[in-house]
């Protein structure tokens, strides 16, 4: 079935339902130490294939044919691709989350740094929401750009790049936010490891 002819929304629920089984069969298998680097990278490639094809599917679900810049379209290829991405990688961070709560000595501080042991849950999750977010900025250009229509001008061309400038703004600041977020739970639950000059961890309240 060609892509053009993929405009029914129960396509797109299907996939989306599809993303979801996949995110959580990876968070469950990596919050119960089950997964391998080959499993893990599968499981990636699937729900990046999926969003693809959400993408495409959602964008003719909302393409307008009776518009002469195909505005919708844009926005609905721009969200269906990235939004899985996302919310997939936000899921992860979430597994990640009761897993170091389980294991509170895979994530420690060590002076002002953070030594955290190998994770597939987090790398899933930088890997999500790093491609989430670029494509979002990427496919919001596009939507810009359509929503413009044909004006032309120095003005006109630089806001199509404020969705892209803002996304690597979101990308430079996520793993801040989500480390944060991290030893935020932890200290409140009283499991958060701390090193201090190469001493033993302690536990922090």
């Amino acid at each position: 079935m060609a892509i053009e002819t993929w405009d029914s929304p129960y396509i797109v629920i299907w996939l989306c339902l599809g993303v979801l089984a996949t995110v959580l069969t990876l968070g469950v298998r990596g919050y119960s130490d089950k997964l391998n680097g080959l499993e893990a990278a599968f499981y990636s490639v699937v729900i990046g294939g999926l969003a693809i094809l959400n993408g495409a599917a959602l964008g003719q679900t909302m393409y307008d044919k009776t518009a002469k810049y195909n505005v919708l379209g844009r926005l609905g290829s721009a969200l269906g691709l990235s939004s899985p991405l996302i919310i997939s990688g936000l899921i992860l961070v979430i597994f990640y989350r009761f897993r170091v709560v389980k294991y509170p000595k895979e994530f420690m501080i060590v002076g002002n740094d953070i030594e955290i042991s190998g994770s597939y849950l987090l790398s899933g999750a930088i890997t999500l929401l790093w491609f989430g977010l670029m494509l979002e900025g990427i496919g919001m250009m596009g939507y810009v750009q359509a929503l413009i229509g044909g004006k032309t001008g120095f003005f006109y061309a630089s806001l199509a790049l404020i969705p892209v400038v803002i996304a690597i703004w979101l990308i430079t600041q996520y793993r801040k936010w989500m480390f944060k977020y991290i030893v935020w739970v932890l200290r409140r639950k009283g499991l958060l490891q701390v090193v201090d000059d190469g001493s033993k961890s302690k536990d922090i309240d």
